[in-house]
């Protein structure tokens, strides 16, 4: 394990902010796998090499962060948060949606992130067959084993760590963390990350076919993976990750083919949302997610 970086503890500070936003279904909605919340409502979550926390106030959004000062990082967390983004008029360009609205108006304040690329491809990547708690124990277990330390008050968590340090783990290593079969994947998209052969940082907003055919090149990452990344990370707002949830809602509610095919889902969304496709996916899948679990529960 890497050394620990230094802590800058500072009180907190308040992003002013008056619009829509819902942390809990923002940061607990598949986008992301490391955020924690704790008994006062607050969440703590690792952004690129800070530890931060957040807290929703009437003012904004109160910020801890170490070791960069919150009122530094707080530019970077209006991306992270895309509280740029103009959510009311994207509410109600997909709200004329009848079943769209039904989730708009459940999560008035789910917002999509603006994550880092190689962390967002890395744990996208484990999600193959698998669940949000379980992916959220791997991608953690990985960050402390080769991580950087950092600490909050009395918390500590790690960095992500580099695709290097991943590419140098190698697949062997990350199987015995739990990676499963997905650990080949995961050492090879990092070794094409660290070696340049796929230049993450470059594919932010490029054409939506060529992002796709670049991520669809590494051995294990398929279209939904790769939407994931385009959509989260890579500024491809279009993109629709289908899973098994999104497919459901598809069959059931808009009549499609239950033997649709991924690239018949995408066209059938990007028709019908536009450049508003991602949002439109993210309420479906946490309105008919969380719908599903309430009647379990």
């Amino acid at each position: 394990m890497s050394e620990g970086l230094s802590e800058t503890f500072v009180l907190p500070f308040v992003l002013p902010f008056d619009g829509p936003l819902d942390l809990p279904s923002t940061l607990a909605s598949g986008q992301c796998f490391r955020w924690r919340v704790d008994d006062s409502g607050a969440w703590t979550g690792v952004v690129g090499r800070d530890i931060v926390r957040l807290a929703r106030t009437p003012d904004g959004v109160a910020i801890e962060s170490a070791p960069t000062p919150p009122a530094e990082l707080a530019e970077h967390m209006v991306a992270y948060l895309r509280l740029d983004d103009d959510l009311p008029a994207i509410q109600e360009r997909i709200g004329a949606d009848e079943r769209m609205r039904e989730g708009i108006d459940r999560y008035p304040g789910l917002r999509l992130l603006r994550q880092e690329p190689w962390e967002t491809l890395a744990a996208f990547i484990l999600s193959s067959t698998s669940n949000i708690p379980r992916i959220a124990r791997t991608v953690e277990l990985i960050a402390d084993t080769f991580g950087e330390r950092l600490t909050l008050g009395g918390t500590t968590r790690n960095t992500f760590p580099t695709p290097e340090a991943l590419a140098e783990a190698g697949e062997e290593r990350l199987r015995a963390l739990g990676c499963g079969f997905r650990a080949p994947y995961l050492a090879q998209a990092a070794a094409a990350v660290a070696d340049g052969t796929l230049p993450l940082d470059e594919l932010r907003g490029a054409r939506y076919a060529d992002v796709l055919a670049a991520l669809t090149a590494l051995h294990g990452v398929g279209d939904k993976i790769a939407d994931c990344a385009m959509l989260f990370s890579l500024e491809r707002l279009e993109a629709f990750p289908a899973d098994r949830w999104v497919r459901r809602v598809l069959v059931d509610w808009y009549g499609l083919p239950p033997n649709v095919s991924y690239e018949g889902t995408r066209t059938w969304a990007q028709e019908r949302f536009g450049s508003d496709a991602g949002y439109a996916n993210q309420y479906l899948f946490w309105n008919v997610r969380q719908a599903s679990r309430k009647r379990v529960a």
